[in-house]
């Protein structure tokens, strides 16, 4: 069967939604025929197409927004080798009793670090250097602490919460458990409105 025949045999409002699917020329060609013949006004089918562009472009400007898998990888870098300086700073120390009691206090800080650097901005080193930020869905408020607990959380999933960051919505388990996302300073003061209707909402 070909694609005019399987057209052919498709209602008009079927018609109309293959407009808004990425076809070939020679296919939405068909299509643009086949709708003219049912009546359908060339100024309908135009306008169709121009809400579908709109679509497109506000999907493609909140993608550009969201902080890429390297930036979030290397910003994870970064906290993780400030992590081990302190830790190297704090237990580095000859005395055994010091270095035992400079040893709990870091695990304990440690956690806070983990669970709460997302909580505002400049506690990520990482997401500073890399003008990242953490912010909470819907509204793109700043994260809460709560949300930058749950976030964190994932990272105990590693490779599991990682490989979720691979999909479309560059998230991680973490993230979409706290509804918060990773977005680029320069995006969010630029004043960029979000897309009406970001992918993965």
């Amino acid at each position: 069967m070909t694609f005019r025949e399987r057209c052919e045999r498709l209602d008009t409002e079927a018609l109309l939604e293959y407009l808004r699917l990425d076809l070939r020329d020679d296919a939405q060609a068909i299509v643009r025929q086949l709708l003219t013949a049912r009546g359908i006004a060339p100024a309908r089918i135009e306008q169709v197409l121009a809400d579908q562009a709109a679509l497109d472009a506000a999907a493609f400007a909140q993608y550009e927004r969201m902080a890429s898998l390297g930036e979030r990888m290397l910003a994870f870098g970064i906290d993780f080798a400030a992590w081990l300086l302190v830790g190297g700073l704090l237990v580095g120390t000859r005395d055994r009793e010091a270095a035992s009691l400079a040893a709990s206090g870091f695990e304990v800080l440690s956690w806070a670090f983990l669970l709460l650097r997302d909580a505002g901005p400049g506690l990520s080193p990482g997401k500073r250097l890399l003008k990242l930020r953490v912010v909470q869905m819907p509204g793109e408020r700043r994260a809460t602490l709560a949300g930058s607990v749950l976030r964190n959380l994932g990272h105990l999933l590693l490779v599991i919460d990682a490989l979720f960051m691979l999909g479309e919505r560059r998230m991680r388990l973490g993230d979409r458990l706290a509804r918060t996302k990773v977005l680029r300073a320069a995006a969010i003061d630029a004043g960029i409105r979000p897309a009406a209707c970001p992918p993965g909402q």
